[in-house]
């Protein structure tokens, strides 16, 4: 469209034009018109939505759904941009602290050695609010705790996780932004852990395992074979465990973007009077929080699910010679198929369902793309400081260079 008047209802458009306008006169209800940004938004969403759906010969049923995952998106990011705009009209107001030295300063200072100390140190080096990947780069520290993280052997990565998520919700309430990130992180350590590099071991165990003549001893060295029952379903049953008690943690967080406040206004009053009046461990309870994250959370049910069956299946092909070649097929148990899941076919069986379970978590690293994560699920970037507070996420300024 070239005018920046409403459009006609009839307009394939009219759905997302109502959007922009409710999300750009959220924060001020007595506004008369939409906000000139907001005609531009829309402007460059039906732009989009033209180029997108331009070829003659896309199917209806491609269009329309096209279409509609446009829509959805350009809504996460008017509720992002809305967003943005108000936190930095509150910082020209000066209603919010502005600087990287005031934010490391705020909060209490805790006692060294003492449980908040450890909880700050580890917290500021892996999650810090005041620099970016390539400053983390930087520390040795989180160099380490990243390696860490990426261990999948003896559930090592799940109770490095299981720590992290402790000393988060340590916070009380935990803040919103790091329950998201802290899922999203988790979730893609499984596919790149428990995915990409047992894959890849995987592929190279069976190569060494296999033998000229006919001979293997993958029943020694062979993918999973060696590795006990125990640390496999540590793994496999932890990636979805923390997962959900995380996401269940959601509609208690709290937004520490608020951290940072100099002054109250009006305004925060009034959100904070709307707030739903359910609560757990002093924390207001909001379903709306974690944006579209529950249905993400749905489609990990569901992956885990399938990974169960893929388990069940190939432990019940073992129990039961049912596969090709070796001893004749015979009836099986629920007996027989635990006692097939302690020999080294079973280990092989939970390492495959591991495998198959992380390589589905894929779709949770798109949400890893800087900047994806807060338009989607409605966050606002934070971190924490030295003090082991989380404040609103924010670079330290770039150090002058001398005159040449």
């Amino acid at each position: 469209p070239n005018s920046m008047y409403p459009p006609d209802p009839r307009d394939s458009c009219t759905c997302a034009w109502t959007c922009c306008t409710r999300e750009a006169t959220r924060s001020r209800p007595c506004a008369r018109a939409p906000p000139a940004r907001a005609k531009v938004m829309f402007g460059l969403l039906c732009a989009t939505k033209s180029a997108a759906t331009s070829d003659p010969d896309m199917c209806l049923c491609v269009k329309s759904r096209l279409e509609d995952a446009i829509d959805i998106f350009w809504n996460d990011l008017m509720v992002f941009t809305e967003t943005i705009f108000e936190d930095q009209r509150n910082l020209t107001l000066g209603h919010v602290v502005g600087t990287v030295a005031e934010l490391g300063e705020l909060g209490e200072r805790p006692r060294r050695f003492l449980f908040r100390w450890w909880r700050a140190r580890i917290l500021v080096h892996f999650l810090p609010f005041d620099r970016s990947v390539f400053g983390m780069m930087k520390d040795p520290m989180w160099w380490l705790f990243t390696a860490v993280s990426l261990v999948p052997l003896y559930g090592i990565r799940v109770v490095f996780f299981a720590v992290l998520l402790a000393l988060i919700l340590a916070g009380s309430p935990p803040d919103e932004y790091q329950l998201v990130s802290y899922i999203i992180g988790f979730k893609g350590s499984q596919f790149v852990s428990s995915g990409i590099i047992q894959a890849c071991v995987a592929a190279v165990k069976y190569y060494l395992c296999v033998h000229p003549g006919g001979t293997h001893t993958c029943d020694v060295d062979g993918p999973g074979a060696n590795q006990d029952l125990g640390s496999g379903l540590v793994d496999f049953m932890g990636s979805i465990v923390l997962t959900w008690v995380a996401f269940l943690w959601l509609p208690y967080s709290s937004r520490s973007a608020g951290k940072r406040e100099a002054v109250d206004s009006s305004e925060d009053e009034e959100e904070r009077n709307m707030q739903p009046t359910g609560r757990c461990c002093c924390a207001p309870y909001d379903p709306e929080k974690g944006g579209r994250l529950g249905g993400l959370l749905g489609y990990d049910v569901l992956c885990f699910l399938l990974s169960c069956v893929f388990w069940v299946t190939l432990t019940f092909l073992d129990a039961s010679h049912a596969r090709p070649g070796g001893q004749p097929a015979t009836p099986v148990s629920v007996e027989d198929m635990l006692h097939d899941s302690t020999t080294w076919q079973g280990h092989t069986a939970i390492f495959w369902a591991r495998v198959f379970y992380a390589l589905l978590a894929f779709p949770f690293v798109v949400f890893l793309i800087p900047g994806l994560n807060s338009i989607l699920t409605h966050t606002t970037a934070t971190g924490y400081n030295a003090n082991g507070l989380c404040v609103p996420y924010m670079l330290r300024p770039a150090p002058d260079e001398p005159d040449k």
